[in-house]
């Protein structure tokens, strides 16, 4: 698979910058655990599988190490839309998967949008980086009434995921230019999944 603008070659180590700059998920991963908190050793394993899938995407660059990229990515979502509602005033099993449920509709409308608009616009993103953060808003919102401290983080990450996401998607725009801009990708998502997963995890006051 070559759709990056470092990989001139099918070797093992044709995408340094990229491969490498995937500790940022390590390190993410790595803070997260050190908080130890009931959903942060979760939180922690799924980021760094994160960037293990996608060093391994990075590295052997073939579909089913896409897949493991992909899947990373996806569980992460899923266990962050079921968990969110635990820092909400209100929250049931039926909350959850209906939080679960608001992110899957988020992702399948975006992707429509998309496949719409791909023509003319064929910068656009993946309808699940788009949907995800369109989700992200929503979870905002409600956290922001019942748990203004873990809220803060979670505007943090929406704040930071769209530069996160330009610099994916001006990868191989800019690659006879400036060279490839993909792991800059890497470095801003880390930190934005340490700030949404942060403001999952971070208690809840009982004065809330």
């Amino acid at each position: 698979v070559d759709i990056y603008c470092e990989r001139l070659d099918a070797s093992f180590w044709a995408e340094p910058i990229n491969a490498i700059s995937n500790l940022s998920f390590i390190v993410a991963g790595f803070f997260l655990w050190r908080l130890k908190t009931p959903r942060s050793s979760l939180m922690a394993v799924l980021v760094i599988l994160i960037g293990l899938g996608s060093f391994s995407f990075h590295t052997f660059a073939n579909r089913l190490t896409g897949l493991l990229d992909v899947l990373a990515i996806a569980l992460y979502l899923v266990a962050f839309a079921f968990l969110i509602p635990k820092q909400w005033s209100k929250n049931s099993l039926l909350i959850q998967l209906g939080s679960v449920l608001m992110l899957i509709v988020s992702i399948v409308l975006a992707q429509l949008l998309i496949s719409y608009l791909k023509p003319a616009l064929p910068w656009l993103p993946s309808g699940m980086y788009l949907g995800a953060w369109l989700a992200l808003i929503m979870f905002s919102l409600v956290t922001q009434y019942s748990n203004k401290a873990a809220a803060r983080f979670l505007w943090l990450a929406l704040i930071v995921f769209p530069a996160s996401l330009l610099s994916r998607q001006l990868d191989m725009p800019l690659c006879d230019s400036i060279g490839g801009t993909h792991w800059l990708w890497h470095l801003f998502n880390g930190l934005t999944l340490f700030l949404s997963s942060y403001g999952l995890c971070l208690k809840r006051s009982k004065f809330q």
